[in-house]
């Protein structure tokens, strides 16, 4: 595993032969049970991750492991159908692969999503969150040991100019959009009320296993970077019980909404 999703070079041939000349500019990479984003493609061709040098098979439920490319609202998307996490043995720098690739390619856009726990009381299952900024108290952090490792400034990291305009579009539409900060919490049990009342107090809206290593990346390679978060469920001691087959569902029940987000998000937020 060591050696897996380190170097992404022969990847980066591999997939620049197989876009045969296109050159998407946006790339998604799609969270826990949003897979069903990828059937809205139009023009689409799909690459298995086990086909790509040095990328390995998704190991986690909801996650196909799929590069897909086609348009979708007009936009020609390299879509990533599933990540990779610390918490499956990868390195903080290795979870970032997809990322590296999608800089490599020519993308300056980048989305990540998620499903995520709401920690801030004014969130229901359901909600979407537009991440403005994230807390990292993992001790991890992707550039380390990197030559690539330079003082990145993170300080204006997430794109989030047309949030009250996108709202206002999608409050139109009955989705709920919130703004707030994303905690990275490695995983892969869910979190303590102790450790979740502690994310409220430090002002967490929201937690999720994953996308902070990857948006720290992808600030390095000066992608502009977008992440969302579909609350698939309360965090632990707001909700009765957390299991991962029922953030899957939610996810899968959210696809409809998920769609008319992007639809928005794209006529707002532009290369």
């Amino acid at each position: 595993m060591m050696t897996l999703l380190d170097d992404i070079s022969q990847a980066t041939a591999k997939v620049k032969g197989w876009l045969a000349g296109r050159k998407p500019q946006l790339a998604i990479v799609l969270g826990s049970g949003l897979g069903a984003i990828s059937e809205q493609l139009q023009d689409a061709d799909h690459l298995n991750y086990v086909d790509i040098p040095n990328f390995a098979a998704s190991g986690v439920s909801g996650h196909a492991g799929c590069l897909h490319c086609g348009k979708i609202f007009g936009r020609l998307v390299l879509l990533f159908q599933g990540r990779y996490h610390f918490y499956e043995g990868y390195s903080a720098w290795q979870v970032t692969a997809p990322v590296r690739l999608a800089a490599e390619l020519g993308c300056k856009q980048l989305l990540l999503t998620n499903a995520a726990g709401g920690i801030a009381d004014q969130m229901q299952a359901g909600d979407f969150m537009l991440v403005s900024d994230h807390i990292n108290l993992t001790g991890q952090n992707p550039l380390i040991g990197r030559p690539e490792r330079e003082f990145v400034d993170l300080s204006n990291l997430y794109a989030q100019d047309f949030y009250f305009d996108l709202n206002r579009e999608l409050q139109q539409q009955a989705i709920r959009l919130h703004s707030g900060v994303l905690a990275w919490m490695l995983g892969p049990n869910y979190e303590t009320p102790a450790e979740i009342n502690m994310l409220q107090a430090l002002g967490a809206s929201a937690v999720s296993m994953s996308t902070i290593p990857e948006a720290i990346v992808a600030k390095r390679y000066q992608l502009d970077v977008a992440a969302i978060s579909y609350i698939s469920n309360l965090a632990a001691g707001k909700t009765d019980n957390l299991d991962h087959q029922d953030v899957l569902a939610s996810g899968k029940n959210a696809a409809q909404q998920m769609e008319k987000l992007l639809a928005a998000l794209f006529d707002f937020w532009s290369v």
